[in-house]
């Protein structure tokens, strides 16, 4: 199976993309012209759901994605221990990293445009609460998330200088 997705795995995903989406279109635009969106309220258009099978596919597809890319990712460590101990150590840094970050992350909300959007959340979402642990997670994500960004672009940019000069 391995050896199959390896050679042909593109050519599968992206033929099964092109299946759901055609079954998508087939699904949607053939009910489309039973409603008009233009002359619908919101709580009318809230309730179309032509469009349910699209977003189930995208969802299912996520969901399948990730756990492929988990087991292949775990057949490749068992199958090749040496040659994935620069991933492992890569994966061991960015928790150490986020774990710095999720410390160090405020649990209260420093900023009124966060408080804003923490009551506008909580308001909108039948009694769920952003506890000061969520709001941690959230300040370490993003801070994480940011430090990436700018190391793959820093990386980038080095690689880039380096091999004009080679």
């Amino acid at each position: 199976m391995y050896n199959f997705l390896a050679k042909n795995g593109q050519v599968v995903a992206f033929g099964l993309g092109v299946v759901l989406i055609g079954i998508f279109l087939l699904m949607s635009v053939t009910q489309a012209g039973d409603y008009y969106f233009e002359t619908m309220s919101d709580e009318e258009i809230y309730g179309v759901d032509i469009f349910n099978f699209g977003i189930r596919a995208a969802i299912a597809l996520t969901v399948l994605c990730a756990a492929a890319m988990l087991l292949f990712g775990l057949y490749q460590i068992a199958t090749n221990p040496k040659g994935s101990i620069k991933g492992i150590i890569g994966i061991a840094i960015l928790a150490i990293l986020f774990f710095i970050l999720y410390s160090s992350a405020a649990g209260e909300p420093d900023h009124p445009t966060i408080v804003g959007a923490i009551e506008k959340y909580e308001d909108s979402s039948e009694g769920r609460v952003i506890t000061p642990g969520n709001l941690k997670f959230i300040g370490a994500a993003t801070s994480t998330m940011l430090l990436m960004v700018g190391l793959a672009f820093a990386a980038l940019v080095v690689t880039g200088i380096r091999n004009l000069f080679k």
